[in-house]
């Protein structure tokens, strides 16, 4: 039982599939624990180091399926018993790591926190995943350019340009996207391809804010271009196509709350942080 509850994480590392502006959360008092007696033999006997020890190792093997990281995964579990964590109830759990590649999403550093002194997730007999209580966690990333470059190179991210495709913009086409990061800047290379015309480049750059709890482009401006293009075009390209969104929202499995709280570019490197609430089932 306590492998397949140790899964939740490795289930839980893919990508977003709801967002708020607003993620509050309530922290629910302790229920269903093992009785007080039992709890403390576990605790004087050493089980529930042994069996948090024991978890913890499971736990990183199961995630080291989804998260690939260069330097060590840390994971660290803090637990009411052994027999609780077997049930899927926990006090606190920490997941970190650098380097790390999150099938196709690239991070340089990535760390996950539970937010509640009680967390309550299950599996039944079937093997389904379900949430007895919500489940809030708080987020810490750091992205380089390389980072966010290789990120877009995935089959997800080249779906999101086909999308934009679609919509059309008077016969252009984006036909590729980079970024770099330079004296603290975003730039955003689109390469466009026109009918009748040579490949284009177009050079954008815009501030970086956080706009109700999402990843928010602002005072977007051409910095180089063969050609001109309404701004307004330039604006929505770059926020359809925002590669940081993209690379933040990287859970996907459950309807999910996330919210941004902050980001920041510092020594070329973008840093964001928030907080995620997976709901109960």
């Amino acid at each position: 039982m306590i492998k397949k509850f140790l899964l939740i994480v490795g289930m839980l590392f893919v990508s977003v599939s709801a967002f708020g502006a607003n993620c509050e959360y309530t922290c629910v008092e302790p229920h269903d624990l093992n009785n007080g007696l039992r709890t403390f033999v576990s605790k004087v006997s050493g089980l529930n180091f042994i069996g948090t020890k024991i978890g913890e190792s499971i736990l990183k093997k199961s995630i080291s399926k989804v998260v690939q990281s260069d330097k060590n995964l840390k994971v660290n579990i803090d637990s009411y018993s052994a027999r609780d964590l077997k049930r899927g109830i926990f006090k606190s759990m920490t997941i970190s790591g650098e380097n790390v590649n999150i099938e196709g999403i690239y991070l340089s550093y990535f760390e996950l926190k539970t937010l509640c002194e009680f967390n309550y997730v299950e599996y039944d007999k079937k093997g389904d995943l379900k949430f007895k209580e919500d489940l809030p966690m708080s987020f810490d990333i750091k992205m380089t350019a390389d980072d966010i470059n290789n990120s877009m190179k995935s089959d997800r991210y080249q779906k999101v340009i086909n999308d934009v495709n679609k919509l059309g913009f008077g016969g252009i086409r984006v036909s590729s996207t980079s970024v770099s990061i330079r004296g603290n800047k975003f730039y955003y290379v689109v390469n466009i391809a026109i009918p009748f015309v040579k490949e284009k480049k177009i050079e954008i750059t815009a501030d970086i804010n956080v706009k109700n709890g999402k990843i928010d482009f602002e005072n977007t401006r051409l910095t180089s271009s063969s050609f001109k293009l309404d701004l307004k075009k330039i604006d929505f390209i770059m926020n359809y196509l925002n590669p940081l969104d993209f690379s933040v929202y990287i859970f996907d499995n459950k309807d999910a709350k996330v919210y941004i709280k902050n980001i920041a570019i510092k020594n070329n490197v973008i840093t964001t942080d928030g907080i995620i609430v997976v709901q109960k089932d």
